[in-house]
């Protein structure tokens, strides 16, 4: 019942979070890709320990054996948290100030044998350490933290202490062997209140297991004690049901901010089925637009003026493809990649040649608000190609709507086949709209590795 309250309080914590979380986000006007990310990723780990923590839940009273249920729940923090090992260290019956691995997870067969070899103590100069703790990139470590490294062979992890009876029985400790933003993201506090939450769990799990043992003895009483038990659940569903109701609304706020990262079409089918079918679209058109120069550019301003300029006009870009219905694809140094035809619906030919000829005209205008020393920099080539290609989701980690064929190589050649404050279109590009725009046959022109290709500078709209 104990274990139960304390959901129910979580429940009520993420609630409260979400709702304020929600809050925020609608007033204000996100600056910057870093603050989405970094928000996507608390976002993250609280769903992520939602769903660990319901999983734990809805197993706890099932699993009655030790075993099994420390090695399912190293498994749901393995697999929901993404880390790469988990361990238990539990106390040493030969050295009380000692713990030995008991459990483990995302070890393989020699790292597990030399497992068996070591035992850890917790002590730092004169004091034991008995709190929960965190070793990453950020902070300098500890004694302990670097003695668990050296042993264990994991570099940033979460340590937390398992007690029962108000003495710590054991250590769970989970971690990952990089940490490199976005893929590889720091271990923080957030990840930390996870892990003390399957801690709560976990405790309760080994009051679980030795209740078992004892079962026989404690039949009657706990006869009373499952009817007083089912009253209280009833009283407590009551209020579960408000809060995941709630919770529905809030989720749905969340849905919202992942339909900034994919489309709907592939966001729903991942929530669905766990993955996306890459799918190929017959008739999509690709568009690269890159910055002449940038190199020479970047080693005149510095990193920081670098990425604001590049994020002024991405911004602009991405509100350009929004205008027109097109599928932002990604970023790719000073190269920025969209497309339509991807999705099943969204603008066509015609319109990304629009964007295209909007956003070489935004560059052109933002260059004469700078100095003229910097001017011959804020100048983009624009290149299209039409045809098909491969599109969807790979991977399990990190997902990202991407684009793969031979029309997304080519359209990247017409690009560099372009010059400066120009839209470089191929043929088949060419054929589609050449009704709606005025274009200048450039000819024939050389293509890394595709050989010579015909390539049209699209001059204006065609006037009625």
């Amino acid at each position: 019942m104990e274990a139960k309250d304390k959901h129910i309080e979580e429940l009520q914590r993420q609630v409260d979070y979400y709702r304020k979380l929600s809050d925020e986000v609608a007033g204000q006007n996100i600056r910057s890709d870093s603050q989405i990310s970094l928000l996507k990723r608390k976002l993250t780990q609280k769903e992520n320990g939602f769903t660990i923590l319901s999983a734990l839940h809805d197993s706890f009273g099932q699993q009655i054996f030790e075993d099994e249920f420390f090695n399912n729940t190293l498994m749901l923090i393995n697999t929901t948290l993404k880390m790469d090992k988990t361990v238990v260290l539990w106390k040493s019956p030969n050295n009380f100030d000692s713990f030995i691995p008991k459990f483990n997870m995302g070890f393989n067969r020699t790292e597990v044998e030399k497992l068996k070899q070591i035992e850890i103590d917790f002590q730092q100069e004169e004091e034991v350490i008995q709190r929960p703790f965190i070793k990453n990139k950020r902070l300098v470590p500890n004694e302990v933290s670097k003695k668990i490294s050296a042993k264990i062979q994991i570099p940033y992890f979460i340590a937390v202490p398992i007690r029962t009876h108000g003495k710590i029985v054991a250590w769970i400790i989970s971690g990952r062997e990089k940490e490199a933003w976005p893929f590889y993201p720091t271990l923080d506090e957030g990840d930390l209140d996870t892990m003390v939450s399957i801690s709560g769990f976990l405790e309760a799990g080994i009051s679980n297991a030795n209740l078992y043992y004892s079962l026989e003895k404690a039949n009657e009483e706990l006869e009373a004690y499952n009817q007083e038990l089912e009253k209280r659940v009833a009283e407590r569903t009551k209020d579960l049901r408000i809060k995941n109701q709630e919770l529905t609304v809030e989720k749905k706020r969340s849905e919202d901010l992942l339909l900034n990262i994919l489309p709907e079409e592939t966001a729903e089918e991942l929530k669905k089925y766990g993955f996306a079918k890459a799918k190929l679209q017959e008739n999509a058109t690709v568009m690269f637009t890159d910055f002449v120069n940038f190199t020479k550019f970047s080693s005149s301003i510095s990193s920081e003026e670098l990425v604001s300029e590049l994020d002024h006009c991405f911004r602009n870009f991405d509100a350009i493809t929004t205008k027109y219905r097109l599928e932002k694809i990604k970023t790719i140094g000073d190269a920025h990649m969209s497309a339509c035809g991807v999705t099943g619906d969204g603008g066509d030919v015609a319109d990304v040649i629009r964007a295209g000829i909007e956003m070489r005209d935004f560059v052109q205008s933002y260059a004469k608000e700078k100095p003229k020393h910097l001017q011959e920099y804020f100048q983009i080539r624009v290149g299209i190609n039409t045809g098909p290609v491969v599109a969807g989701v790979v991977g399990l980690k990190k997902f990202s709507f991407d684009i793969w064929g031979d029309t997304v190589n080519t359209a990247d050649r017409i690009q560099s086949g372009s010059v400066a404050g120009k839209v470089n279109v191929s043929e088949s590009t060419y054929l589609l709209t050449k009704d709606l725009f005025d274009f200048e046959n450039r000819g024939k022109i050389s293509a890394k590795n595709k050989g010579m290709i015909p390539m049209y500078f699209v001059e204006n709209l065609k006037k009625d």
